[in-house]
């Protein structure tokens, strides 16, 4: 039997949590920090505190800032502006001090405010010949006519370090390597140098993709294409890089439950060799809108390929744990092996579901009375699923302990029906679940 403690978070109405630093993507060149919606040279009048909402019910601490607009740069701004900023730190945010006077880059949200933060590229000015000189420089970029795109294509190979897929040596430039810029209008080409750095000058203003010419048995992350793109105007660039790893994948497509509709579910292919199993184990990847999958980059191995094989169900995807070819014992499971630049194509039926089981509960707080909005999270003692040896091939064994979170939107219905016990017995089939992996931040930010 499993034993389960339910971890109870009070939160205040409202109140939402913060990343514990902030940390901005380099910027190499003054022009990427006229990629922005306004820019303009005021002086702070005030800087109050207020509350940004994130939806309904649920707000950040953060700033506005009214300035006195005067030298505008770009966007169609009037004599004073109100720009809206975090509460600093973690957030990314930069409340400034009324009186003093700065160069402001501030991006334009869905409902038309204005946001600037740390990575933004503002400079607080003094009216030394270093403030001049810069605000020369951006205004002469703005009076170009023409964007640039610069950058470097590296190229590495992946291994398994552990459970976790590692370079196994820094990535090396790629030289000779050609690339074109293309817009509706307009393409061009360029090749690598010997420290891998690519650049396109002059560019008309246009909305570009950056195009590499990439060998047989190479590829790079095609997860975000708008990363290799950009919108430039007059006096903007953009640093678009490329990292090229050996095109060893293993794809296919996810047969669900007849008469389950369509949805994301998480594919995982973890390397046989890994005998201690959790959540973030093995190489990962979601399915697309046709049910496929795509797991790259992978080293060259042999893998169990399945759905939930290294965590528990989760509502999303309420699968016992399944294997290639369609089993649920890892010891039916076929092994996949993939070699250095290959590409294997596989079809994974998912034919259970995993039985849907209920804990109820009452949280009692301080001053003895029944609460009516927690946050509750559930999770057992010790790893999730290791990995024994068990005839010629290792699987997972249950009778060890594995994770299981689960967050509840907060409730204010009578909790009278639940039974007032916060250790809880569950049987194995409940160890089922896991937390999402991408972490999730909240208002409106930009790095």
């Amino acid at each position: 039997m499993f034993r389960f403690f339910l971890i109870l978070v009070l939160l205040s109405t409202g109140l939402s949590t913060v990343c514990s630093a902030c940390q901005c993507i380099n910027i190499e060149r003054p022009c990427e920090h006229l990629r922005t919606d306004a820019a303009f040279v005021g002086r702070v009048i005030e800087t109050v505190s207020t509350k940004h909402p994130v939806e309904k019910n649920s707000w950040t601490q953060g700033y506005s800032m009214r300035f006195v607009v005067e030298t505008p740069l770009l966007g169609n701004l009037g004599p004073d502006v109100v720009i809206e900023t975090g509460n600093g730190g973690g957030d990314c945010g930069t409340p400034l001090p009324p009186g003093s006077k700065f160069l402001i880059f501030a991006y334009k949200e869905k409902d038309g405010k204005l946001w600037t933060g740390m990575c933004m590229g503002n400079q607080k000015l003094s009216g030394s010949p270093d403030d001049e000189q810069t605000m020369r420089q951006y205004q002469e970029l703005i009076k170009k006519g023409s964007a640039s795109i610069f950058g470097h294509i590296f190229h590495a190979r992946p291994s398994w370090q552990g459970a976790d897929i590692r370079d196994d040596t820094p990535p090396r430039p790629y030289q000779g390597m050609v690339l074109r810029a293309e817009s509706h209008s307009f393409t061009t080409s360029t090749k690598t140098k010997s420290d891998g750095s690519y650049e396109f000058s002059e560019l008309p203003v246009g909305n570009y993709k950056v195009v590499p010419e990439i060998p047989k048995g190479l590829d790079f992350s095609h997860e975000y294409e708008d990363n290799y793109e950009a919108d430039l105007t007059s006096g903007q660039c953009a640093n678009i890089n490329f990292l090229l790893e050996p095109n060893t994948r293993i794809r296919g497509h996810l047969t669900l439950p007849s008469g389950m509709e369509s949805k994301t579910i998480e594919v995982v292919a973890m390397p046989t060799h890994v005998t201690k199993l959790n959540q973030f184990s093995g190489k990962w990847g979601f399915t697309d809108e046709k049910d496929r999958f795509d797991l790259w980059p992978l080293p060259p191995g042999d893998y169990y390929v399945g759905v939930n094989i290294n965590s528990s169900p989760k509502p999303d995807a309420p699968f016992p744990p399944t294997y290639y070819p369609g089993v649920t014992n890892q010891k039916d499971a076929s092994v996949v092996s993939v070699g250095l630049a290959e590409v294997r194509e596989l079809e994974l039926p998912i034919r259970e579901i995993a039985k849907p089981r209920s804990v109820h509960f009452v949280a009692i707080g301080l001053d003895g009375k029944p609460m009516k909005a927690i946050y509750i999270q559930l999770e057992d003692l010790g790893g999730c699923g290791k990995l024994r040896e068990r005839g010629p091939r290792p699987q997972r064994s249950w009778d060890t302990h594995c994770l299981r979170r689960v967050f509840l939107p907060p409730s204010r219905k009578p909790l009278r029906r639940f039974r007032k016990r916060l250790v809880l017995e569950a049987s194995s089939d409940q160890c089922r679940n896991r937390t999402g992996r991408r972490a999730v931040r909240h208002g409106p930010q930009r790095s």
